[in-house]
């Protein structure tokens, strides 16, 4: 984000006195530095199809492309309105101003831009190995990482808020990866379980919203003991927040130890889900599903398949409860009393919601 920042000052003092639209593009395709800087944030073309000759300059859409790295390892794409030579020599010199400027600056790196490129493996074994005995970063400690996502451009605004008011014990880093996301390196002591993580992420997720912010998803990695393994705790908070929001769509915190079966799931081809779900989801199916049937189905698999205290916390009969359990296995062949026909008909369910929401 440091470097990301500079690239940004160097653009706002040129086009004071070059007329020229200019992007900066990371290795993901998203927009982060800009002559206009609505457009940081957005997704640009895909520049993972361009080649990884870095002399070559490339053109699509009526913009010039030059790639760029950053310390030999960081990658970006500088974009100019144009296709036509005066556009190529604009790459040219702005690519050779950005490299002289970061150059200078790329030993300046503080704390949280060395985590965050160890967490998106943007470091060289080397120069990881260099930077950790700089920063005297403690290499088996063991951490977790919670991966806090906005529904918009407001990274920067949650970065401060956690800042200035999370409890953070020694050995936490927090982070601001992109526009849209902060991550928060958790170092983990013994007596910090998997429950007391989830509510240390509600209490995130708490304070975020006290401050006026929107809606946020929060996904926590599982812990690793060597610092160089963060990169992994990152990929699964992030694939946390894919699969659960994808699932579980009530639920705003998911831990990736805790997904096993939506992971699974996941993994299941559209076109299987699409099977399944049309050979048992009949019309008749449709008309079952009442809003009233769901919260029947839902609190009762919450309650482990119990009859009775299901009907307690629904305030029905039990009877009631019998009765429309006993619909579900008329029109679907399912009696969810039956612990094998209610995990049957709890995946078709996944299968079917995730069809639905990618189809």
């Amino acid at each position: 984000m440091l470097t990301e920042r500079r690239m940004q000052k160097i653009i706002d003092q040129l086009v004071k006195s070059i007329k020229i639209d200019i992007d900066i593009l990371d290795s993901h395709s998203m927009i982060v530095a800009s002559s206009d800087k609505s457009r940081v944030g957005e997704i640009g073309p895909n520049v993972k199809n361009f080649t990884e000759d870095e002399d070559t300059v490339f053109i699509d859409n009526n913009r010039t492309y030059m790639k760029f790295t950053v310390g030999k390892n960081l990658a970006y794409f500088l974009s100019v309105e144009g296709s036509n030579r005066v556009a190529h020599n604009y790459c040219t010199l702005i690519a050779s101003l950005l490299d002289v400027y970061l150059r200078s600056n790329i030993k300046k790196l503080d704390k949280q831009e060395v985590m965050r490129r160890i967490l998106l493996s943007q470091l060289r074994d080397l120069d990881l190995h260099e930077l950790v005995r700089d920063y005297k970063l403690d290499l088996g400690m063991p951490r977790c990482v919670f991966l806090i996502k906005a529904s918009g451009m407001e990274a920067d605004s949650i970065y401060q808020t956690l800042l200035s008011v999370f409890p953070k014990s020694e050995g936490d880093i927090l982070v601001q990866i992109d526009g849209m996301t902060v991550c928060l390196v958790k170092s983990i002591t013994e007596d910090l379980d998997s429950e007391e993580l989830g509510q240390m992420a509600a209490a995130m997720e708490e304070t975020i919203m006290d401050e006026g912010l929107h809606k946020v998803y929060i996904g926590i990695g599982n812990i690793k003991n060597n610092l160089l393994k963060l990169g992994e705790s990152y990929n699964e908070a992030e694939n946390a927040i894919e699969v659960g929001r994808l699932f579980s769509v009530n639920n705003r915190i998911y831990q990736y130890d805790s997904l096993l079966l939506e992971r699974f799931l996941h993994q299941i081809p559209l076109d299987l889900c699409e099977r399944y779900s049309k050979a048992l989801f009949t019309k008749e199916y449709k008309k079952l599903l009442s809003d009233e049937m769901i919260l029947t189905i839902d609190k009762f698999f919450e309650n482990s398949l119990n009859l009775s205290e299901t009907a307690r916390q629904l305030f029905i009969h039990r009877n009631t409860l019998v009765y429309r359990l006993d619909k579900v296995q008329k029109i679907m062949g399912l009696d969810l009393r039956n612990f094998h026909d209610a995990v049957t008909f709890k995946i078709m369910i996944m299968l079917m919601d995730r069809y639905m929401q990618e189809c």
